[in-house]
């Protein structure tokens, strides 16, 4: 991949983890349960994925199996644990574009063939 479609594809998902942020965070969606959390971020990830054209690897993700896993075994490497708390908007959307990239399926640019007619 080249670093101009890297770049659109990371400018995506700042966009996306920026929306998802304001939807969970300032609606008043947080919750003190890390899990409740984790699934109102990943409804809010799919709405913005069909909004924004953003492909999805995974349709919904069992978050509770997910954390009971060692981090190797985990089909998503991440450690959910490091969320940052909500109030640390910076640090939350860092860690959203990170999630939100592995997560997703880059998309492929394809070369655009130059005729000379």
């Amino acid at each position: 991949m080249n670093d101009m479609n890297e770049n659109a594809e990371l400018i995506k998902y700042i966009d996306v983890a920026e929306n998802v942020y304001e939807r969970v965070y300032e609606n008043n969606q947080v919750s003190n349960n890390l899990i409740v959390n984790l699934n109102r971020i990943m409804a809010e990830i799919k709405k913005q994925a069909e909004e924004k054209d953003l492909k999805l690897k995974y349709n919904s993700i069992d978050f509770e199996y997910c954390l009971s896993l060692p981090v190797a075994d985990r089909d998503i490497k991440i450690d959910l644990s490091l969320i940052p708390h909500f109030e640390y908007r910076d640090e939350c959307i860092l860690w959203l574009t990170n999630f939100i990239g592995k997560i997703s399926v880059p998309k492929k640019m394809t070369r655009q063939k130059l005729s000379f007619h």
